[in-house]
């Protein structure tokens, strides 16, 4: 009978186990999820904790990124470097702060130009949840005088001339860059092709325009030299490349990436092959081959990291520009700036950098009659001017600004010689003219330079308003030699030797002789907007007449660096507006000497980083 009990015990006993790994599955059960869970937590957490160390990150190094800019644009207006602010990114606020480092020294290149660099620390601190990320960086500012540059554009520069024509010089975009020529050979004869953006061998407002020839030249140390070797590599055009077998959207340019390999055997070293533009432009436009004078790339782009020249804004040239804590009240009945109630630092205006610093500023009322002029101490010098008869004012037929139709530009006209026998030529060699009130069409208003063959002192003129040269300007004498010199205005126009105020919308285009303008010129344009060409660099400089066969002879720099806020008519070729000059235009090789510049001349300001932590 007992051993009929064994196998019920056994039952039993393995029931009693089968509870007990029962019970121990559930305890290990209930442990490995709540391990599991607590797994699943920490791995949360840990994310979590990457992702607000990567924002904070990323927040802290957009500080610094946002005081580099602030560092470039305080240079690039003449300010005082800021040594802290905030910056917003994605609805958050991050603190930066700059310090100098104390690295400042002066680099020259082979052929002259010359840059600042000054050295600074850049830090910024990001907070994300409780997790804070800090960014220090040291970067170099690099200061290049902006008249130092043959052509320099603020946004896309676009060049499509319809005869030959050649660039000696720095070419400079901070947009894209667009190169063609209308049946011409383009030529850029420089070792600096630089585009912050990309470059384009089609017009902007016809993609499918890749016409001309457009060649650059191979890098040598000082493309000035006479003794360095003359060799050029072709900016292939669409068509010029279907001829040589090689298929692409518009030509060699930013938009051809995938190169051409003739054999696909990925070398793309063999005759007919093409290297994508990016590494192709730094070999192809790399020194010629056997040259013995160190190494370089003419032409970079956005493929090369090509980074921003900051240069002034606007409101550099204009009569007053708002400021918080400025000097005056603006009142909008009379158009006129008041001295501050409360006295400096509690108006809402000051005046722009090149009112305000001139040696000589005439300012006209809008009545378009009544001017005054003040020297650099704010002593009125009105009489003296007045009575040398240097000042008149004119009414001209400007077919861009009528858009073609009957009406007259109201301008201020300074005789320059006349200024100087008055004796109250600019005695810092900055002089500032503009008129009260100016808007936009045939009431932009203007002032125009005359009699200015020779210029007895080297002078920079500003204004806010359109400027028109009349004449040759600092072209010089067998006696008097030519100054430094630079025009800088809302648009920069040209008038020949011939012109005599005659032109009206009626009139047909007055013939031109050839002129002469030794001058740097910074003056705005408007943008190419869809099929609408502004014209191109061949027109930044404006022209009224009838051109065709003259020479337009230009010695200096050309500069756009903002849209014109008052000369906003469109660019219309033929008609009664003008037809174009033999553009005979080159850098002025003096400007690589700064002591050979003109007075306050601007200055391109750009960033290197040197180090980050």
């Amino acid at each position: 009978m007992e051993l009929g009990h064994g196998p019920r015990g056994a039952r039993r006993s393995r029931r009693g186990a089968a509870l007990i790994y029962a019970a121990f599955g559930a305890l290990l059960a209930g442990g490995l999820v709540a391990t599991t869970l607590s797994l699943s937590l920490s791995a949360k957490k840990t994310a979590d904790a990457r992702r607000e160390h990567g924002a904070a990150r990323f927040l802290a190094e957009g500080g610094t990124e946002a005081a580099k800019k602030a560092i470039q644009q305080a240079l690039a207006n003449w300010e005082d470097v800021p040594t802290s602010g905030e910056v917003d990114i994605d609805g958050r606020s991050v603190a930066w702060a700059v310090r100098p480092t104390g690295y400042d020294h002066v680099e020259e290149d082979e052929s002259g130009i010359q840059t600042q660099v000054v050295g600074y620390e850049v830090r910024a601190r990001a907070e994300v949840d409780g997790t804070t990320q800090e960014s220090l960086r040291w970067m170099n500012a690099r200061i290049t005088p902006l008249f130092q540059f043959a052509v320099f554009y603020t946004n896309d520069l676009e060049v499509n001339p319809g005869a030959n024509m050649t660039i000696n010089g720095r070419v400079h975009s901070n947009g894209d860059m667009h190169l063609t020529s209308n049946g011409a050979t383009l030529t850029l004869n420089t070792n600096y092709v630089r585009a912050v953006g990309d470059i384009r061998r089609h017009r902007k407002d016809d993609p499918n325009n890749t016409g001309g020839t457009v060649r650059i030249r191979q890098w040598v140390a000082d493309p000035f030299s006479a003794a360095e070797p003359l060799s050029y590599y072709t900016l292939w055009s669409k068509s010029q490349m279907s001829g040589m077998g090689i298929a692409s959207t518009s030509g060699f340019d930013s938009a051809f990436t995938l190169g051409h390999d003739a054999e696909l055997d990925g070398s793309f070293l063999e005759d007919g092959d093409l290297l994508p533009f990016g590494p192709g432009a730094l070999e192809y436009w790399g020194p010629p081959e056997g040259y013995a004078g160190g190494g370089g790339n003419t032409v970079q782009c956005s493929d090369h990291d090509v980074g921003e020249a900051v240069v002034p804004r606007i409101g550099s040239i204009a009569m007053y520009e708002e400021a918080t804590g400025g000097d005056f009240i603006y009142d909008a009945a009379s158009q006129s700036h008041l001295p501050a109630p409360g006295g400096p630092g509690t108006g809402t205006h000051s005046k722009g950098f090149y009112h305000d610093n001139a040696g000589l500023s005439i300012v006209v009322e809008p009545n378009g009659t009544t001017w005054k002029a003040f020297d650099q101490h704010g002593i009125e010098v009105t009489a003296s001017i007045s009575a040398a008869g240097a000042i008149a004012f004119k009414d001209i037929y400007d077919a861009r600004q009528a858009n073609g139709v009957a009406g007259t530009v109201r301008v201020l006209d300074i005789d320059m010689q006349k200024l100087n026998a008055s004796g109250k030529w600019p005695a810092n060699g900055l002089l500032y003219a503009a008129h009260k009130g100016a808007t936009t069409g045939v009431n932009s208003k203007g002032v125009r330079l005359s009699n200015g063959t020779t210029l007895p002192h080297k002078l920079t003129v500003a204004s806010e308003n359109a400027m028109y040269i009349k004449g040759d300007y600092n072209k010089g004498s067998a006696s008097v030699s030519k100054k430094p010199a630079a025009v800088i205005g809302d648009a920069i126009n040209l008038l020949s030797n011939s012109w005599n105020d005659s032109k009206t919308h009626s009139s047909g285009l007055p013939a031109a002789t050839a002129t002469t303008y030794n001058m740097a010129m910074i003056s705005g344009n408007q943008d190419t907007v869809g099929s609408t060409y502004n014209g191109g660099l061949e027109n930044l400089p404006r022209f009224h007449e009838n051109w065709t066969g003259k020479a337009c002879n230009i010695k200096g720099s050309l500069v756009n660096t903002w849209n014109s806020a008052h000369a906003t008519g469109q660019w219309v070729y033929g008609g009664n507006r003008y037809t174009a000059p033999n553009r005979n235009w080159t850098y002025d090789t003096d400007f690589n000497d700064v002591s050979k510049l003109p007075p306050f001349t601007p200055r391109a300001v750009s960033a290197v980083d040197v180090a980050q932590l």
